[in-house]
């Protein structure tokens, strides 16, 4: 990355358009952090973002390297197709994606030139088919539900749980609990703590396996037992080893990998890649909100190997929080 900027507003879509304007829609969201936040609510923003390697400072704004423009259709796209495809290039969506999925809504709407109306529909419905989704949560009656969150650092693990406990918790009225593994950061434990007591569950930490047997025996029956976990680096060999035997330990139904929306592609693929030896069976798409380029995301949908769970859009807990829903999903990427 070259010419990182730290961007700072009142809000979300504020700092975002601050990104968009001053690096372009190129930029890479690289962190994000609450300035003067509350726990439940929304503070000042600060954006920290940059423009990949091989971009050019063109006077106060830095504006890709000049390329030739590309053409306005591929030469083997039917005439029907050109409209989809102009329109997925719109909202950044990558070209050979774009181009496959224009054949596809092309044969769908079934006519040569469509009506914008159409156009939008049958775009919708072709993203949405493309959508992985494997659902959230299910509970069954008399038994405890163990669900683990893993993920590279910053990727929005402990909100997100705490979305989720509220959500079963003060919503569906379910009897939940956590435990948390994430011992690494510090004041990690006094986050979840907080936000255990607010949501009014009870929080449960262990550092051992011994400790994460004892608290599976002795804990207070549950719906659902939420497992946190701290976030670990590629390269830290050791501490994804010690991960990985507690999780063993804790025995969880279903791990999920939360991975920042803003993420770039390659590099979720890595994780993917990465986290898979813990037993990942669905993936979290976290920071929504903090995508500059909403199309992009169709590349990173495209190329997973496991169904999405849940998005996430902000930091309000337990708001901002929704089932992977595809038609939501291709609304968000059409804007």
């Amino acid at each position: 990355m070259e010419k990182v900027r730290t961007f700072q507003a009142s809000s979300m879509p504020e700092a975002l358009e601050l990104v968009k304007r001053e690096l372009g829609p190129e930029a890479v969201i690289l962190g994000t952090r609450q300035i003067e936040g509350k726990l439940l609510g929304k503070g000042k923003v600060e954006i920290t973002a940059a423009l990949p390697r091989g971009l050019n400072v063109r006077g106060p704004q830095l504006k890709p390297a000049a390329a030739p423009p590309p053409t306005s259709s591929p030469p083997d796209l039917p005439a029907g197709a050109q409209a989809f495809y102009e329109t997925l290039l719109q909202n950044e969506v990558a070209e050979e994606l774009a181009r496959r999925l224009a054949l596809q809504a092309a044969e769908l709407a079934g006519r040569a030139s469509p009506d914008p109306v159409t156009l939008r529909q049958v775009l919708r419905q072709t993203i949405a088919r493309l959508v992985p989704r494997a659902g959230g949560i299910r509970l069954t009656s008399g038994q405890t539900r163990r669900v683990a969150l893993v993920g590279p650092a910053g990727a929005g693990k402990t909100t997100t749980l705490a979305k989720l406990a509220a959500q079963f918790k003060l919503r569906m009225r379910k009897r939940v609990a956590i435990l948390s593994l994430d011992m690494q950061r510090l004041g990690a434990d006094d986050q979840m703590r907080r936000y255990a007591e607010i949501i009014g569950v009870p929080l449960y930490t262990a550092q051992t396996i011994g400790a994460v047997k004892h608290t599976l025996r002795s804990m207070e029956p549950a719906d659902l037992l939420l497992i946190d976990t701290h976030g670990v680096n590629s390269a830290d060999r050791s501490h994804f080893a010690r991960l990985a035997t507690m999780l063993r330990a804790a025995r969880p139904d279903e791990v999920h990998l939360v991975l920042p929306a803003s993420m770039a592609p390659q590099v979720q693929q890595r994780m993917l890649g990465h986290f898979e030896p813990l037993g990942v069976s669905r993936v979290v798409l976290t920071h929504l909100d903090e995508a500059v380029g909403l199309g992009v995301l169709l590349s990173t949908i495209d190329k997973l190997q496991y169904g999405l769970s849940y998005v996430t859009d902000g930091e309000s807990v337990p708001n901002h929080i929704t089932d992977a829903c595809p038609q939501r999903l291709a609304e968000v990427i059409l804007g």
